[in-house]
């Protein structure tokens, strides 16, 4: 595996303990996001959201400043002059991961879901696409093994979880941000010691774990983790298995993957094959309430994967886009009516060929977006 910059003289594996990897990537054309100082005139979600967490490597320089302002301030600063901020969308992309012809993992389906959305002009004005951050080394390791994050010092995975910490510093900090969300991340396979299931670092848990050390336990917990993928989030449940704090629901299909690694989640509901829309949507009404009344989160991360469709290659299940569009807005209903902060990440979908999940990934921001859209209108 490697990570390709647009620079063609380079390619390898970078983590943010190497600054000086940094400070070559800002000298070329390469989409990286690195905070200098705090400036007055970045739009609040940046200035609060990420300079704490994701620039802390390079210092005050006057490069960093014009970075500061060229790389975010361009991207967002537009949504943040008039009224509410729109949904930040993080995506990684343009960090590209080479795997082996024939894989069967669909590597495409990041861009070809991002830029979907991107066209969408029914969105204009309730989404901003931001490049994500790379996650920082300390933050990584405060779920997985130094020596195995040392091993796997990821290209994509590193990128894809900053994002998913960016996403959730931007809900807790900046008031006007309800929901953000990642065009990748939800690699609920991945646990402390090693990686599975197509997943490297546990971007969920690594945003967590963060998130409680920098903001406090009182700022961020309870933690509701609602993981609607087809597969169960054994990684996740793993990671929190001791901790009272962090709920992990994982609603999956009871034949499918993992089979000999299969953790006890804080509840595991699994489902036939071929469960429909009805069913699958009878049992999530059933439960969402419950998980909110009993548990009152201050935080909800939705894996949101679209591998319960039934032209997925791996999920056995029988739902169709239009009631996984029903289930989205189950779990975004539940979490505005109760203006609960909600971090959204994209989990699996693995049709061949991959438009069917591609789309119903897609709908997941969309729903979001135009959800949440219609709630700050009413209000």
């Amino acid at each position: 595996m490697r990570l390709r910059s647009k620079d063609p003289n380079y390619s390898g594996n970078f983590m943010s303990s190497k600054p000086h990897l940094l400070e070559q990537f800002l000298e070329v054309d390469v989409p990286v996001v690195v905070v200098g100082t705090y400036h007055t005139n970045d739009p609040p979600c940046v200035t609060q959201s990420l300079t704490r967490q994701f620039c802390r490597t390079l210092g005050d320089s006057p490069h960093n400043q014009r970075v500061t302002s060229r790389r975010l301030s361009s991207n967002v600063g537009r949504a943040f002059t008039q009224g509410r901020p729109p949904m930040p969308i993080f995506y990684a992309d343009w960090a590209e991961v080479i795997l082996p012809n024939g894989h069967r993992f669909p590597m495409d389906k990041y861009r070809a879901t991002r830029e979907l959305l991107q066209d969408d002009r029914s969105l204009t004005g309730m989404v901003e696409f931001i490049r994500s951050p790379l996650a920082f080394t300390e933050d990584i390791t405060r779920v997985h093994d130094e020596d195995y994050v040392s091993r796997d010092a990821s290209e994509l995975a590193g990128w894809a979880t900053g994002g998913t910490l960016a996403a959730t510093y931007a809900v807790l900090q900046d008031p006007d941000i309800s929901v953000a969300a990642q065009v990748a991340g939800g690699t609920h396979h991945a646990f402390a010691g090693h990686g599975e299931g197509f997943c490297v670092f546990n971007d969920i848990a690594v945003a967590i774990k963060s998130a409680i050390s920098t903001l406090g336990e009182e700022a961020v917990c309870p933690v509701l983790v609602i993981d609607l993928d087809v597969h169960q989030g054994n990684g996740t449940a793993k990671i929190f298995e001791d901790d009272p704090r962090i709920v992990t629901f994982s609603m999956h299909g009871a034949n499918n993957y993992p089979w000999k690694t299969r953790m006890k989640s804080t509840y595991d509901i699994e489902l036939d094959d071929k469960t429909d829309d009805a069913r699958y949507n009878q049992v999530l009404a059933e439960w969402l309430p419950h998980l909110f009344e009993v548990h009152e989160p201050r935080l909800v991360f939705y894996q949101a994967g679209v591998d319960a469709l039934h032209e997925d290659s791996f999920g056995r299940l029988g739902m169709t886009r239009d009631g996984l569009m029903r289930r989205n807005e189950m779990v975004y209903s539940e979490c505005i009516k109760r203006q609960l902060p909600l971090v959204i990440t994209m989990g699996g979908g693995y049709s061949r060929p991959m438009d069917a999940s591609v789309a119903a990934h897609a709908d997941v921001f969309r729903c979001a977006a135009i959800q949440y859209a219609s709630n700050d209108a009413i209000e």
